[in-house]
């Protein structure tokens, strides 16, 4: 048992701090009574549908712009969250504590020093992390108090305080989940020191605690394997049998456990059935240690019984196998160093556009079980998350990128229309009708003006009225010419003329007025409307957007040169880890190759009959 089986929970905080700090979030902007900000509830709904990169744009984006309202603080809590659940914890841990160095009453600052902590102990800074956790209240009883407790006792585990441990374990009550992660590091400890009968005893004490969740099964599975291994140390083979048998067949540690159970039967000496456990496991991948290691205990396993001949068949199967599969480990070595790396892990999108991260496909073929195992480990699928992460950030910056070719076009078209309103005198043609029309309007209303002054009701005449005043008007100067009297008809006709013309006096008025109204309203209408042109005119001749745009296009192919640089450095990064951990495989297969092949020679050299058959 290595000493990381004592931080065997810390895979746990790094995949649950995220979670619960956007869960803590969540809460948070639920209380919300309003939201006074476009932008801020657009980020709000992106939030609640867990789409976080669309989240955090939003709400970058309403920061630059400035655009948040009395919303800052709580966008600035969202960001530290959904910083912290892209792996950003560098960026997380200044945005709380930039936070917490600030006198705010809304913020709950014994949450955040919590979360603050726990990146300082995933980062592996347990002096950081032991000083944040102290910032927190002493009497703090909110929902992280237990999860606090036991962080402290995990840190003075790792750094050998035992006693100050057991103090903050006994503040845990029974039906803590995080007990049974205390009890399991606290028997690591106990073991790495050599006290088998105390971890023993720690292990034990998990045993009494409820399974009830899936992570709570794993680890007493966990503990059961790592029990029983603690007394084969002790020297207790038979209990050792016993725990080993406790181990469910589809747990994690199935593969650990029955390689034990061999173990611990053959220091029975009962090699006849250690060997059950040893076949069952042979016939699995012996990407495991754990089944490597069975293909050499089962040819042992004979020799103990007398039977050299079948010890040699299965030494010589296992050096086949080793031989085989060393082969196979080198060629993925190969691919992984220079083979497409998108085609060798099946990395594509799914319906929805999302890139697949490394676990999202089950390999099959020549390398599976490789690349399952390559799959399962920690480190890879942090590489594969944030290589999906930047794929995706690629496609966003493609998407703006077009978007905002969209927008330069239209810019341009907008900038073409004004130039042919500059360059074909609209502008002055424009210029020259309102100038009509109101020389037109100031025309009519003086005309207006005098009639109503001189009261000559012929001012308001129709056509026809005025074209029979003209008739009337010139026989009057025809008689007057010709020196004869006008006569009684024309004087007649004049007089009707004159009554018809008092009689719609009246209503001409008030026609003449109303088309005057209309006549000024539509001179003002173009008065504005050239004052619109005028201005438009002279604020595009100082056009903002054109160079706006351009800035944009050229932030966004600097981003998207960025990110396609990183997407090359994180294939290096997941090519590195792949290589390392098949190296070390190969390492392996090499090293039990080497066994086999010497365990053969020694059985050659002993020239028994039933060897040389």
């Amino acid at each position: 048992m290595s000493a990381r089986i004592q931080v065997y929970a810390a895979s746990v905080f790094k995949q649950a701090t995220a979670a619960l700090c956007l869960a803590f979030l969540a809460s948070t902007a639920q209380a919300a009574e309003t939201v006074q900000a476009l932008r801020y509830g657009v980020t709000l709904f992106h939030f609640f549908q867990q789409d976080y990169f669309e989240s955090l744009t939003e709400l970058m984006t309403a920061q630059e712009l400035e655009q948040l309202a009395s919303h800052a603080e709580n966008a600035e809590l969202l960001r530290g969250g959904m910083s912290l659940s892209y792996g950003m914890d560098l960026e997380a841990q200044r945005i709380f504590e930039r936070m917490l160095s600030e006198p705010r009453e809304t913020v709950d600052r014994d949450r955040a020093w919590f979360y603050l902590a726990k990146l300082a102990w995933q980062r592996g800074d347990a002096q950081r992390a032991t000083g944040a956790l102290a910032q927190m209240a002493s009497d703090y009883e909110g929902e992280l108090a237990d999860e606090a407790n036991y962080l402290r006792a995990a840190i003075s585990l790792r750094q050998g305080d035992e006693s100050t441990a057991l103090v903050y374990s006994e503040l845990l009550p029974e039906e803590s989940p995080w007990l049974s992660y205390v009890y399991y590091n606290t028997a690591a400890f106990l073991a790495t020191k050599g006290d088998w009968d105390g971890a023993i005893s720690e292990f034990e004490r998990l045993e009494a605690l409820p399974a009830s969740s899936i992570e709570t099964r794993a680890l007493r599975d966990k503990a059961y394997t790592a029990s029983g291994f603690a007394r084969m140390a002790g020297g207790d083979m038979a209990l050792a049998t016993q725990d080993f048998r406790r181990v469910t067949l589809n747990s994690s540690q199935a593969n650990r456990a029955m390689l034990g159970y061999g173990w611990a039967l053959s220091e029975l000496g009962d090699y006849r059935a250690a060997l059950s456990p040893w076949k069952a496991l042979s016939e699995r991948s012996v990407i495991g240690e754990s089944a490597r290691e069975s293909l050499l205990a089962i040819p042992y396993a004979y020799e103990q019984l007398g039977k050299h001949g079948l010890a040699l068949d299965n030494y010589r199967y296992a050096a086949d196998v080793y031989t085989r599969e060393l082969s196979v480990v080198k060629q993925l070595v190969e691919e992984f160093k220079v083979g497409d790396l998108p085609t060798l892990l099946e990395l594509g999108k799914d319906d929805t556009g999302e890139w697949l991260s490394g676990g999202d496909f089950l390999p099959v073929g020549e390398y599976a079980p490789y690349l399952r195992h390559l799959i399962s480990r920690h480190s890879f699928q942090l590489a594969m998350r944030e290589l999906r992460d930047l794929h995706r950030a690629a496609a966003h910056l493609v998407g703006a990128r077009e978007r905002l070719d969209v927008l330069a076009q239209v810019d341009a078209d907008q900038r073409q229309s004004w130039s042919s309103v500059i360059e074909g005198d609209r502008q002055q043609k424009l210029q020259q009708k309102h100038k009509l029309l109101k020389a037109k309007t100031g025309n009519l209303r003086e005309q207006l003006e005098r009639a109503k002054a001189t009261g000559d009701e012929r001012w308001f005449a129709n056509d026809e009225r005025a074209a029979l005043w003209r008739r009337v008007d010139r026989a009057a100067g025809l008689a007057d010419t010709l020196g004869v009297d006008h006569g009684e008809t024309l004087r007649l006709y004049r007089g009707s003329l004159i009554w018809q013309d008092s009689e719609d006096y009246p209503a001409r008025v008030w026609a003449v007025d109303q088309q005057m109204l209309e006549l000024e309203a539509a001179e003002q209408k173009s008065k504005g409307l050239l004052h619109n042109v005028n201005q438009a005119m002279a604020d595009r001749s100082q056009n903002e957007f054109t160079p706006r745009i351009t800035a944009l296009m050229q932030r966004v192919a600097n981003q998207h040169n960025r990110s396609e640089l990183a997407i090359r450095e994180s294939e290096l990064q997941i090519r590195a880890i792949a290589v390392a951990e098949l190296e070390h495989q190969g390492t392996q297969l090499a090293k039990a190759l080497g066994q086999s092949r010497l365990a053969m020679a020694k059985l050659y050299d002993r020239g028994s009959a039933e060897v040389t058959r």
